[in-house]
C-alpha cells in the first residue's frame, strides 16, 4: 500500500472520529463532500471499474475510500 493510501486511510479514520465525537460540524461537511466526490467518481468510471478484475462491489468500496487512488491502478 503507498504512502496516499495509508494517508487517506488516516484521513477517513479522523472523519470518523470527528463525527462520533462531534468536534467539528465543518469537518462533518467536509466528509460529505469527499463521500459525495467519490460517488460521482464511481458514476464517472463506472465501466473502467467493470472492466476491472475486481467486482463492482469492490471497486465502489474501494473508489468511496480512496477514490482517484484507485481509479489509477485500473487499466484503461
Amino acid at each position: 500500500m503507498n504512502k496516499g493510501k495509508i494517508f487517506t486511510i488516516i484521513l477517513w479514520a479522523a472523519l470518523g472520529i470527528n463525527y462520533l465525537i462531534s468536534l467539528s460540524i465543518w469537518l462533518n461537511y467536509f466528509a460529505i463532500l469527499l463521500l459525495a466526490i467519490h460517488v460521482i467518481e464511481y458514476f464517472i468510471f463506472f465501466k473502467r471499474i467493470q472492466n476491472s478484475d475486481d467486482n463492482l462491489i469492490s471497486g465502489l468500496f474501494q473508489t468511496l475510500v480512496f477514490g482517484v487512488l484507485y481509479i489509477e491502478t485500473l487499466k484503461k
